[in-house]
Parts: C-alpha cells; sequence; structure tokens
C-alpha cells in the first residue's frame, strides 16, 4: 500500500534540469501596506480563471524510507474533479479520482484500491482540516485558509512580502489542542503564494509547503514547483515539476479494474 500512497499523491519537484522552456515570471515591484480587505481583492485579482486545466508534470517522493520517481498528469475540473495518473516509462503504476465528496485510487503494481473519503489526505499529511477545495488550493499555489478570511493578521516585510498570520497562533503556542494549527501564508509582491508553514504543537509535526517559481500559461499565474516536506516522528518530502499547462476539457476515465482488492485506510 506504500506504493500506492507514493505512486497517486497529486502533489510535488523538479526531477531533470531537461525539460521543455517555461515562462517563469519574476516578481515586481514592492510589498505596500493596506488593509486586510484590499489585500484579498488584490489577491484574488491575480488567480487564474479556467473551467478544467491539463498538467504535464514529473513527482518525486520520499516517504517511509522508500523513493519514487515518475511521471505525473494531473487533470482539474474547477472545484469539481482532480484526477491523476502516475507512469513509469509510459506504463501506468497508479490512478486517482478525487470529487468533493470521495477519493478512489488503485495501484497496478500492489492490485489494491482505495474508496475512501479525505481522511486519506489527511492521514497522509497529519492533519485534519483537507477538504477538496484545500488540495485543490494547495496544489496550484493558493491560500488554503484553515480560518475564515477575517482570522488572519496581514503585515510587510522589509524584502517585500506579504504575510498573513493566524490571529490565533499565540494562544495555540500557549495552550495546544489537538487539531488546532499554528500556521502562516507567504507572498511575494505580486501577490503569489511563496510558502506556508504549518504546526501541530501537540504530535510537533511541522510542515512547509513551497513554491519555488511562478510561471504563466494563457496569461495567467500557476507555480513552477511545488514541495511539500512533512516533519514529525519521520521526514516526508513530496515534489511536484508543472511542465505544462493545457486549458481543453478532457474528462478522462476512470474505473477500478476487477480483482483488485480493497485497502482500508484507518
Amino acid at each position: 500500500m506504500k506504493r500506492l500512497l507514493t505512486y497517486i499523491l497529486p502533489l510535488t519537484l523538479i526531477l531533470s534540469a531537461c525539460g521543455p522552456q517555461k515562462n517563469i515570471v519574476k516578481a515586481r515591484g514592492e510589498a505596500k501596506e493596506q488593509t486586510l480587505t484590499t489585500f484579498y481583492a488584490k489577491y484574488d485579482s491575480q488567480l487564474p480563471k479556467f473551467k478544467q486545466v491539463q498538467i504535464k508534470s514529473k513527482i518525486h517522493t520520499d516517504m517511509n524510507g522508500k523513493n519514487l520517481n515518475a511521471n505525473l498528469r494531473l487533470y482539474i475540473k474547477n472545484q469539481e474533479r482532480i484526477w491523476a495518473n502516475a507512469s513509469i516509462l509510459g506504463i501506468t503504476g497508479a490512478r486517482i479520482n478525487i470529487t468533493p465528496s470521495k477519493v478512489q485510487g488503485y495501484s497496478v503494481l500492489s492490485k489494491e484500491y482505495i474508496d475512501s473519503n479525505f481522511d486519506y489526505f489527511n492521514d497522509l499529511l497529519k492533519v485534519n482540516f483537507i477538504t477538496y477545495d484545500r488540495l485543490q488550493q494547495l496544489l496550484l499555489g493558493q491560500l488554503f485558509l484553515i480560518g475564515t478570511p477575517q482570522d488572519y493578521s496581514l503585515e510587510t516585510t522589509d524584502d517585500n512580502q506579504y504575510i498573513l498570520s493566524y490571529d490565533k497562533n499565540a494562544e495555540i503556542e500557549k495552550s495546544p489542542k489537538k487539531n488546532q494549527y499554528i500556521h502562516n501564508f507567504y507572498l511575494d509582491s505580486n501577490y503569489r503564494l511563496r510558502k506556508v508553514e504549518v504546526k501541530d504543537p501537540t504530535s510537533q509535526t511541522n510542515i512547509e509547503v513551497t513554491y519555488d517559481e511562478w510561471q504563466k500559461f494563457n496569461d495567467q499565474n500557476f507555480p513552477s514547483f511545488v514541495k511539500i516536506s512533512i516533519n514529525g516522528k519521520q521526514k516526508d518530502l513530496i515534489e511536484l515539476d508543472y511542465t505544462n499547462f493545457v486549458f481543453e476539457e478532457n474528462n478522462p476515465p476512470f474505473n477500478i479494474p476487477s480483482g483488485y482488492k480493497e485497502k482500508k485506510i484507518n
């Protein structure tokens, strides 16, 4: 089942220096003092507007002491469906299909399948707040707020970043409670997410998500690299390298092959 996890994760980094040329766009201008309402409005204005997107990518994982490199095809129908196919040398190793209510996937190698909900990803990331919307936002480098928009404070830094901090961070640090997280979001001067820090003080688990570079496709902003580091009782790593985006409807198929054994998620 561990192979299933690493194959079908729709998340992480660059595997090779070779590949198609990316239209990397660096941040310009200065981070300016502003109200939280103005900040959210400007942030929303730079978000990509799409009905569906196909993403060609590469994935690298280092989980449970096992490394995996594979090609990953992602199809996202905005707010409705995430489909992913992991392959090595053109041969499908695993496939996953995610809707707002269900997570399904199967591994060709182990002949196992899962039919679960978002407990699957919450268990994987050692959190309890992953929903369909937050997973899609995480994959696309968008704010996946854990609290309400007004539960955060905004500050600017000397190196032209915006920091969005959860107002209850100090309270949680002082009196840790289960399923409460210290967390901060870091954005560049063009309102693009660069880093997310999440800490669970009850389990001493730290999660860091970074978006090192941003690129434009169809004049829309998308991350180039996504890196997820999970540091707790063990260290896990997921890295994605997004190499191409196509904005055409595809509706790829998903069917669990007959004869596969269901793997229950604890």
